[in-house]
Order: structure tokens, then sequence, then C-alpha cells
């Protein structure tokens, strides 16, 4: 028997090569194609005819062993295909009966993605396993050791593009330009897009770009089959495929009572509306002035009312109207409002890897009699770690699939109450998905709904993780190590960044940002056992390095935040809470704060009430005064900070939530009050909104104040 290991090598460079979303939308997709070319080739060279001999006698004994079991079909999946050790998305490891047969199975699969996926680095590589029928811990090391040396002498798989001097240059790379895709395909390709076809683009960019539509698609039709309450969302065309779309339908939720317009606002209509636009435009303007005007009063309130997430808009003046009128300055208008800040979202999770670094420690975790119910057979057969490995990845990958799919339902529900609360269509949920693979989750977000989808997310893994059979027991791995044991059962753990930006910042820079906040929501969560959640909302482009941008503000924010609160080993200490005015007013540096205590004292900071408050109108937090702190705060200046807050104490009914934070608090509660939709607080905290929650500055506004 032969070992066989094929993986892709290079992926954040290969997706990253382009500055352009939509190519590294279809990078990531094409490095997901390895399991499927694999499949293929197993198929076409003959190599997985052996394995039929032995897969009848596991699926018999698993079948039998779990007969009752609902979630036995990834069980089957393995007995089936007894041969079969990983199939992670960059990664497989299978077994074959000859060399011969690991050659034409590597050969045949470079061969794919050289031709399928130019510029892929896919690597392959094969260890006889001597007299052993079963893989150990020690025949992966060796597979690994291997294509690590491998990798060390073979050309790169950027040379298989020389440039040459009389060649035409590709837009936006070094690499030689080629004609488009229907011209060198075998066949031809008739559905490139337009652009790309009149476009410069090298052969990997034009397989990325047109590889991005299904794989936007694809990641979809994946959430849906998963939940089907998000099957009604397609159906009404409310899941955008793309960032572009995402605004396209926003700008048409907005543009409610557009009909209604005075003739006098010049307002410009884009080209959408230009097919909807009547042809006799003396009769609209009649309509017009006959139309009461509370339907504009209506549409005035609706508009302004969601104004402040989206601060980007333009106004008639800025269309070029020198004297706007009245109704250009107070009203702003709704073709010309624009989705002003997203956000890239990272999510990964804590010890994935140290789960196949040491699968000793990891099988031993489990008890022996959960171990074989799941996997029907004991940890000492000798297929037992190859049953562990795979079930592991399966398991894995189903519940992250899972917890993105009912996070993004949750904002469609969050997103719905909003829309119909500030009387707009609801016409979009706010999140495109953009990488699901494996334990890495990439998404791009409306600035106001980013951090919900990513808390979701990460309750959501906790939820699944705790309640599968197998999972539950592997949340302690990393603290084993190499030593045999068995932890209680508590849920795995993840870390989410989110970099929140204007909406045409590049793609690529956000996403060095939310992998950097990652980074350091895993120190906190890994130390503490828990899941983080770390945010940066980027208002200076000038300074893009991602430890500039977070260590000026390091000494006075709580962030990252933690999602549980836990105890003991298998939970992390909680800060103590200080009363109004203790030491934490002047710690140097806070300790991490638990998600919910901060969407509280969120909530409190906005005006909403308790229901033993006996004001039905509660005051917002004033936010001039607290924009004044938080900007002493960042200039050092620790005494004024404290003389303000004194005041601020005497002058305001200073909400205990508020107060057990102290002045440093006021840095985090300024950006997420305008980052938090108000059905999200309300669900989160239990509090009651303000009957006026629409806010009076803009967080763009005291942020330089």
């Amino acid at each position: 028997m032969y070992l066989v290991m094929l993986e892709t090598n290079g992926n954040q460079r290969y997706i990253f090569s382009s500055p352009r979303l939509r190519e590294n939308i279809g990078a990531s997709a094409q490095l997901v194609c390895l399991k499927e070319w694999t499949d293929k080739a197993l198929n076409e060279t003959g190599a997985n005819t052996a394995w039929e001999q032995n897969a009848a006698a596991h699926l018999t004994r698993t079948r039998g062993s779990r007969a009752n079991d609902d979630d036995a079909s990834d069980l089957n999946f393995i007995a089936e295909h007894t041969e079969w050790v990983s199939r992670a998305s960059g990664k497989v490891i299978f077994m074959v009966k000859t060399e011969d047969r690991a050659k034409a199975v590597i050969g045949q699969v470079t061969r794919t993605a050289l031709a399928q996926a130019p510029g892929i680095d896919v690597s392959g590589v094969y260890i006889s396993m001597n007299d052993q029928s079963a893989v150990d811990e020690d025949l992966l090391k060796k597979v690994h050791a291997e294509a690590a040396a491998y990798t060390l002498r073979r050309s790169p798989a950027q040379a298989r593009f020389s440039q040459m001097p009389f060649l035409t240059r590709a837009k936006d790379s070094s690499l030689p330009a080629t004609p488009p895709l229907r011209c060198i395909l075998p066949g031809g390709l008739k559905d490139e897009a337009a652009d790309d076809i009149a476009t410069a683009h090298s052969l990997p960019s034009r397989i990325k770009r047109y590889r991005a539509y299904w794989s936007r698609k694809g990641l979809i039709d994946l959430v849906t089959d998963t939940n089907t309450a998000l099957k009604e969302e397609k159906n009404q065309d409310r899941l955008a495929p793309d960032p572009t779309k995402l605004r396209e339908k926003l700008e048409r939720a907005f543009s409610i009572g557009k009909e209604n317009w005075p003739t006098d606002t010049s307002v410009p209509h884009s080209p959408d509306d230009s097919a909807n636009t009547p042809a006799d435009t003396s009769e609209q303007s009649a309509q017009q002035e006959t139309k009461p005007e509370k339907d504009l009063e209506r549409a005035e309130k609706a508009l302004n009312a969601i104004e402040y997430p989206f601060q980007d808009g333009r106004t008639g003046k800025d269309n070029g109207d020198t004297h706007p009128t009245a109704a250009q300055a107070s009203i702003k208008s709704p073709d010309t409002i624009a989705l002003s800040k997203v956000a890239v979202i990272h999510i990964d999770g804590n010890g994935i890897g140290a789960i196949m670094r040491n699968l000793k420690a990891a099988v031993g975790c489990v008890p022996p009699e959960d171990f074989e119910d799941q996997l029907g057979c004991t940890p000492r057969e000798p297929d037992a770690l190859r049953r562990f490995v795979l079930t592991v990845s399966l398991r894995l990958d189903a519940v992250v699939t899972d917890a993105f799919a009912t996070a993004w339902y949750d904002i469609a529900q969050w997103a719905r109450q909003d829309r119909c609360a500030e009387q707009i269509d609801f016409t979009v949920v706010p999140v495109v998905p953009v990488i699901l693979g494996g334990d890495d989750v990439t998404v791009i977000a409306s600035g106001d709904y980013a951090l919900p989808f990513a808390a979701s997310f990460l309750l959501h893994f906790e939820k699944k993780t705790a309640a599968d059979p197998l999972l539950k027991y592997l949340h302690a791995v990393s603290k084993i190590c190499d030593e045999e044991g068995i932890f209680g059962p508590a849920p795995m753990t993840a870390a989410a960044g989110v970099a929140i930006v204007r909406r045409n910042f590049p793609f690529h820079i956000a996403y060095e940002l939310a992998e950097k906040l990652v980074s350091r929501a895993k120190g906190v969560g890994k130390n503490q056992g828990c899941s983080t959640l770390d945010f940066h909302v980027l208002f200076d482009t000038t300074v893009v390095a991602p430890d500039d941008q977070l260590g000026g503000y390091r000494d006075f924010t709580t962030r990252p935040f933690r999602l549980v609160k836990r105890t003991s080993n298998s939970e992390a200490q909680t800060p103590t809470e200080t009363p109004f005015g203790g030491p934490s007013d002047t710690s140097e540096t806070p300790a991490p704060a638990t998600w919910e205590d901060t969407c509280r004292r969120v909530a409190r900071f906005k005006g909403f009430r308790r229901p033993d408050d006996k004001d039905d109108r509660l005051a917002p937090f004033p936010r001039t005064r607290s924009a004044r702190i938080r900007k002493l705060l960042s200039d050092g200046k620790q005494e004024e900070v404290t003389k303000h807050w004194e005041a601020l104490k005497k002058d305001v009914s200073v909400d205990s939530d508020i107060a057990r934070g102290g002045p440093e608090s006021l840095f985090d509660l300024l950006e997420l009050a305008d980052l938090l939709p108000s059905s999200y607080l309300q669900e989160v905290t239990g509090l009651t909104q303000p009957k006026d929650s629409t806010p009076t500055t803009s967080m763009s506004e005291e942020a330089h104040s």
C-alpha cells in the first residue's frame, strides 16, 4: 500500500495576487476543487477499484452498529471509501495499492489543475506503507515531511508563465495577456462577461473571474440547502451575491416615495430607473403636485431614519446644483445614497490545527464508549485513526456551514425588523459570503450588521460543536498536547475579526487587517477558553499597517470581547465589575469585557429603557461630551479625562452599566452605538428601544470633534 497526499500551496499568494475582489473569490473557489479533481482522477485511473473489496465488510459492520442513528451519513461515507484518510478543502490524503496508481493519480490531478486553474500550485507526494494496512500517526508525519522536502526542490508555480518583452502585459498583473476564453478553450465559451472580453487579462485572471460567478451562486445554494428558512429570502432575491448587488438593492430600498419628489429638486435618476421613467413628464409633474403632503413627509421620515449609517450619500449640491432648494437641503436624494461603510469579516477556529498535529491526544480526549458509538470501532483498532481524521474533517465542515447559514438567517430577521420600523421595503440581507471552506470564513457585510453577524456565528458555532457527540471533546487538545487524558465536554471556540472600512477601500488590505484582528482575538480566546470578537473602524487610511492601526488605543479599550463568561479550567475568569468611580476608571489595560455586557452598555448609552425605568423617554448619553473625553484619552491627558468624567457624573444621570466601564469604555461605546442596530440590541439585552432613536450626531463627525 502507498499513502498519497495532494495539497495546494501558497494559497494566500494565489488568492490575493490580484487586488480585485472578484478574482479573490474565483481563486478561493478553485482551491476547494481539489477534492473534485481527486475523485475524478481516482475513477479514471482505476485506483479506487481495489477499495470496493474492503468496503462491503466495513459498511455492513457500520450500519449494524448504528442502524438507528440518524447522523450516520458521514460514517457511511467512511465505510464505503475505506482508503480515504482526509478530505479537507486544500489537502487530501488517501491510500492506493500500487506505486504506478499513486503516480497516475498525482499526474492527472496536477494536469487538471494546470488546465482548469492556471497559476494554482498543486503538488503531490506518496510514500510506501510497507507491510502496514492501516494509517497511523507516524505515517502521516512521514508523508508531510516528504511533502515539505519536495516543496524545497521543485520549481515555483509562477515559472509556468514566463514573460517575453514583445507580449502585451495584462491589466493589474505582470503576466502576459491572453485572448478571451471563447477563443482559446475547446468549444469556446459563450457566457464570459462582456467587460472581461474587452479587457486585457492574463489567463489565471480570466479563469478566476469566470469562476467567481459560479462560486457566489454555489455558496448561496449551499447555505440555503443547509438552512431551509433562507430559501424564502433566496426566492425573493434578497440574498446578494456580491457587494455591487448589495449596494444596488439598498439604494432601491431607500428610493421609497421617489416618484413623489417635488419637481424643482433636480434629483438625478440612475440608469436602473430609466426603463421605469414615464414618457409623459408633464403628467408625472401633475401627479406630484396633487399628491398629499403626508406621503412626502413619510418619505422624509424614512430617509432621515436610515441616513446616519450611510454618511457618503450626496445631496443635490454635490451633484452640481450651486443653489439647492429648501427641499434639497433637508432631503437627501435616494438615488445617490450609497453604502458608505462595509466590513470584511474573517473568522477562524481555535485549536483546529492542534487536533491534526496531535492526533494521539485528540483520540484520547474522546471517551472509548463514545468513540466506538460514533466511529464504529474502538480507539485501539488499526482503522481507528483514519476514521477519526475523516469524521472530524467532515463534521467540522458541516458545523461551520450550519453556523454560517444560521447566522445569515439571524441577520435577515434583524434587518427585516429594522427596515419595517423605518417604513422601508426589505430588499436585501446585508451579508455577502466570500469564502466558506474548512474552519475559515470570510464575509463582506454592511457596517451596521457586521458585528451582529460575527457574534451570531460564534455563538452558533459553540452551540453546534457542543451538541456534536464527537467534537464536544476536542476543545482541549491544544492544552493536552501529547499527553493522554479526557476532558469534560465543552464547545469548541473561534475568533472573529471585523475590519470596517469605506466602500471602495481595497479588499485585500481590509482582509489583512481582519486577519490581524483575528490573531489578537485568538490570544485572548485560547488563554481564557472562549470565543472572542475584535473589530476596528478605519477612519485614517494614511496608516494601513495593522500593527500601527491597532496599537494607538490598546490602553483604553476592552477589545477583544469575550462571547461567554467562564470560570475554572474550562472557563475563563470573568473580570470583577468595579463600582462607579472604582479602580477600573484609571486602569491602564482594562480586562476583556463580555460581549453581552458591552451590548447592554451600548443600549443604555443609546437610551434603551429597562422595564423598571419610570421615564418613558430616557435621554441618550451625551455624545459630544463623550467624544471630547475620548479625544483626551487618545491624547494621553488622563487628568483632563478624570476632570471631565467627574463633571459628567454630576451633570448627567450616569447609568450604572456605563459607570462600571469608566471613561475608558466611551471609546468603544461611541463606535458601537453606530455599529449595532436597534433590533439586535433589543434581542440581546432585553431592553426596550427609545421612542425616538434617530441619532443627532454621526460617528464620523464625533471622530474628529
